[in-house]
Parts: C-alpha cells; structure tokens; sequence
C-alpha cells in the first residue's frame, strides 16, 4: 500500500483503506502498513495556510490531540502570513523600515532561525527575495527586547519558506503534550513524522527513482521543486522566479529546517552544503533517479 505526495498539496490519507492514492507529478511517497488497517488511527485534515494540512495519529487522545494541532497552526497562520493584512507579519512589513518593531515572542523565534538559515546558507535561504529590495542582512534583529527594524524602505518579509515547517513542529509538539507518540503530519506536502507507526520502528518514506524506502522518525522531510507551483521559489541575486528541472528534498530532526533548507537547497543546489550538512540532501532528477549528499538516516538507499 503506497500514499504518494504532491510537493505543494496533499492527498487525503487514510490508513484503513487499502487503495493507493496517486497522483501523477508526486515528489514523495509514503508507504503504509496493511499490518496496521486494524490498528486505531485517527486521520483528520483541515485547509490552513493556503494548503491541507492532513495529520495521522494513535492513541485514545487523538481526537482531541489533533484539534489542538490544527488550532495552534490557525493561530501562527494569524501570526506568520504575508497574505493577512492584520496579521504580526503584516504590520511588522508595514512600520519596520520608520521604527522598531516590537515582536511576539513567536515571531521572533522564527525570525531569528530565519537569520540563522540565512547567514548559513550563505543568502541562498532569503525570506526577502520577493522584495524590492533584498537581503535579509538588512532586517536588523535587536534581541534585547525583541524588536526588529529594517534598515531602508522596500523591504518585505515572507515566511513561506519557513513558515509550514515552523508550523508543522508546533502542531507536533501539541500532539506529545496530549500524549501522542505516534504521528505523522502532512502539511502540503511536507511531512514530519513523530515516533513510528505501531508495531514498526519508523515510517517509510519513498523518493522516486531510489532503489528503497528512506526511514523516518522523529525527522521531517520537506521537498522543493516548481511541478505544483511555478515562480514561487525567487533568486535572492535577481529577485526573479527560479526555472530550473526537477527538486530537491532534505531530512532534518525539525520541520522548520528541513523547510528552509529545502528551499536554500533549490535554489543554490546541494553541492554548496553537502561537506558539513547535518542532514540528509536529496537532489531528484527529472530524468529519474536521485543523488544524495550529506548524512542520510539509516535505512535510505545509500
């Protein structure tokens, strides 16, 4: 039995049914376990953040465990989007560049692993590349009270890059403080896996073209490419839409990286990261086939 996913939407998942569900241009895909069809899952989806959001989970607070979820990602959706004009990030785009702005302390936690992916990655990850002006340099991060001002006019900041993941892992960290330890949550594509499926030792994940599953647990997987959404991954040098063929995907402990990373990763390649990376890089070919870099789980197709 095999879910398969589309790199920027989801398919409905449901661990009961039998019937694969396909979808023609998918980046990922996820192997369930018939074993399991007896099993009690709870499998609840909800659309947030312009996507669906799909989240599988065990155990008898489920229910309620995955509401919770989807309330706190409605609730960084009021916080993180570009697309709100009442949203935190709305006004902080609007008054940064004339005085300091005084954040929550949920934006400027994924602010600051935004200027941390950033400085990193070396600009390949630049939540301002949409911006007239560009350069996450230039958004000035004051710690001592949390404030953030930009140093000219012009410049706008999108989480979309990192804001699905931020989100992902703050479902999932509501999910453990109901008492879940088995999950796993797709977010538009990007998915994070909590725990294992019972009676399994991890989740198994597929990328097209590699000769087997790649293990997932505790880990998320966040792909990029432009199958699903054309022009909506920018150059930071240029500001322009990015073209190139096939994607990219990264494992990485956290959602929030795996998410920035991906995009950092499409848009410099994985060549640049691959000597020091943490996680595992996956460049997949439109040809067929992946190349991997960096440090892949145990059990990938290494």
């Amino acid at each position: 039995m095999s879910y398969f996913f589309e790199p920027q939407m989801i398919l409905n998942f449901n661990i009961n049914k039998y019937r694969p569900a396909l979808a023609a241009a998918s980046i990922l895909m996820f192997h369930g376990f018939p074993a399991l069809a007896a099993r009690e899952a709870v499998t609840r989806s909800r659309f947030l953040m312009g996507t669906l959001c799909e989240v599988t989970a065990y155990g008898d607070a489920a229910p309620a465990a995955i509401t919770s979820a989807f309330e706190e990602i409605a609730r960084l959706e009021q916080v993180m989007s570009a697309f709100k004009d009442d949203s935190e990030l709305s006004r902080l785009n609007r008054t940064a560049a004339f005085k300091p702005f005084a954040c929550s302390a949920t934006l400027w936690e994924v602010l600051s692993r935004s200027d941390e992916v950033y400085r990193r990655s070396q600009g390949a990850f630049d939540p301002t590349a949409a911006s007239p002006r560009r350069g996450f340099h230039q958004v000035r991060l004051w710690a001592k009270d949390r404030s953030v001002s930009f140093a000219a006019t012009g410049i706008a900041v999108d989480l979309g890059g990192i804001g699905k993941g931020f989100a992902l892992d703050a479902a999932a960290d509501r999910l453990k403080a109901r008492g879940i330890r088995s999950a796993l949550l797709n977010f538009g594509g990007q998915i994070l896996a909590v725990g294992a499926p019972p009676g399994k030792t991890a989740w198994e994940v597929v990328v097209p073209g590699a000769p087997r599953p790649i293990h997932l647990r505790d880990a998320s997987i966040s792909t990029s490419s432009l199958s699903e959404n054309p022009g909506h991954i920018r150059s930071p040098r240029t500001g322009r839409p990015i073209e190139r063929p096939g994607g990219v995907a990264v494992i990485l402990p956290t959602a929030t990286e795996a998410d920035a990373w991906s995009t950092a990763a499409f848009v410099a390649g994985i060549d640049p990261f691959s000597r020091d990376f943490e996680g595992c890089l996956i460049e997949i070919k439109t040809s067929g086939g992946v190349r991997f870099a960096g440090k892949c789980p145990q059990g990938d197709p290494l």
